[in-house]
């Protein structure tokens, strides 16, 4: 009898032992990710639509996430607007610039190139950024973009100045000139050179317009292609920095411009002249010419332009790319409206021809050195 209690005592003895030790794995398999991840954390996906690396992805992430119960994943389609901002836009305030994307905690930024496909290598990126991610400022998950840091916006008056400083060109200021010239030595009248003028610019305006919208249309539907853009952008905005530079050195040794004008733009211009002569299609003569002079004269006037376009790609706000592409081309023509009106009442182009004349190599230095600049800052993404 004495025995049975006894046994009976050391089976129980044990079960409790068992009971006990089943009780702590279980808290222990428990406690795992509530010890790595205490609070609340919140994870953003950004992805395309018909974007096969994006889709490669997913079960991945939605398999880390399955492992841990804190985290809210939010998925985010780039081209999708999301109470007033895309995707796209939301994506790029943490830095990214191209999908597959996820950010932790709105402070751990993982990208395709991190991992370049290596599904293990992602899971283990994940994992750690959920474990070794800072806490967020605020644990609302509704937080709107705003309550980021966000880039610096531009500003009307920054798009407008950079317009106006791209209008006083050397280059477009001779044309312009050029083609007073030719107007008040003909028939023509102070109506005929107002009409020339505002032809000339409406040209410019339209194929600028055109162009810039062409670009940002692009991007919209194509945001993966946004960092080869900035990439030649970049480029193109230096290369050109570059040449106006050693134009300036060719000018001050040979006192002529690298800049070579098409024969085909020589032409246009004679055909100005002559319906300037007769009293022609003023108008519509001049506003070709203006167009085609936005195209020919590219590496003069249009290296700025690039940098601007760059600027609004980077903001990721292309709806208002427009507006301010039409204000940047608008202070692009408006020394030429000035230009001409002066010219149309009374001042003498000779002076005006002069006056670039004597000051083409510094006005060359000074651009070549504020376009490198804006090749350097947007590279490094400080603008």
């Amino acid at each position: 009898m004495i025995y049975r209690a006894v046994h009976l005592l050391n089976v129980i003895r044990i079960n409790r032992q068992l009971f006990l030790v089943a009780v702590l794995l279980i808290l222990f398999f428990q406690l795992i990710p509530v010890v790595s991840a205490s609070d609340d954390q919140m994870m953003e996906y950004f992805y395309e639509y018909g974007c096969s690396n994006c889709a490669q992805v997913v079960p991945v992430i939605d398999e880390v996430v399955g492992q841990y119960g804190n985290i809210t994943l939010e998925k985010y389609e780039i081209s999708t607007d999301y109470n007033g901002t895309t995707g796209y836009a939301r994506m790029k305030v943490y830095g990214a610039y191209s999908v597959p994307a996820v950010v932790i905690n709105r402070q751990t930024t993982i990208l395709y190139s991190d991992y370049n496909g290596n599904k293990s290598l992602l899971r283990e990126l994940l994992i750690s950024g959920i474990e070794n991610a800072p806490r967020m400022i605020q644990n609302n998950s509704n937080q709107t973009i705003q309550d980021t840091d966000p880039l610096p916006e531009l500003s009307f008056f920054m798009v407008l100045i950079a317009g106006f400083l791209a209008g006083f060109n050397p280059c477009l200021i001779a044309v312009m000139t050029f083609l007073a010239t030719i107007t008040l030595s003909s028939q023509g009248g102070r109506k005929d050179m107002l009409i020339m003028v505002i032809g000339f610019c409406t040209g410019i305006f339209i194929v600028f317009m055109l162009g810039g919208l062409f670009l940002l249309g692009v991007v919209r539907q194509h945001p993966r292609i946004t960092d080869s853009i900035t990439l030649f952008l970049v480029l193109l905005i230096g290369i050109m920095g570059l040449w106006h530079l050693y134009d300036a050195y060719h000018l001050s040794k040979h006192d002529r411009s690298s800049f070579k004008t098409p024969d085909s733009f020589k032409r246009l211009m004679s055909a100005i002249e002559g319906n300037a002569m007769e009293g022609k299609n003023i108008l519509i003569v001049s506003c070709i010419a203006g167009g085609v002079f936005s195209l020919v004269k590219a590496p003069c006037v249009g290296a700025v332009y690039f940098a601007i376009i760059d600027l609004i790609i980077s903001q990721g706000n292309i709806a208002k790319g427009g507006v301010y592409l039409a204000l940047y081309n608008f202070g692009v023509v408006f020394p030429v409206l000035v230009l001409g009106v002066l010219l149309a009442y009374g001042m003498n182009p000779e002076k005006v021809t002069e006056f670039r004349e004597k000051r083409r190599v510094e006005v060359r230095i000074i651009t070549g050195i504020v376009l490198i600049a804006l090749a350097l800052l947007i590279y490094f993404k400080v603008i």
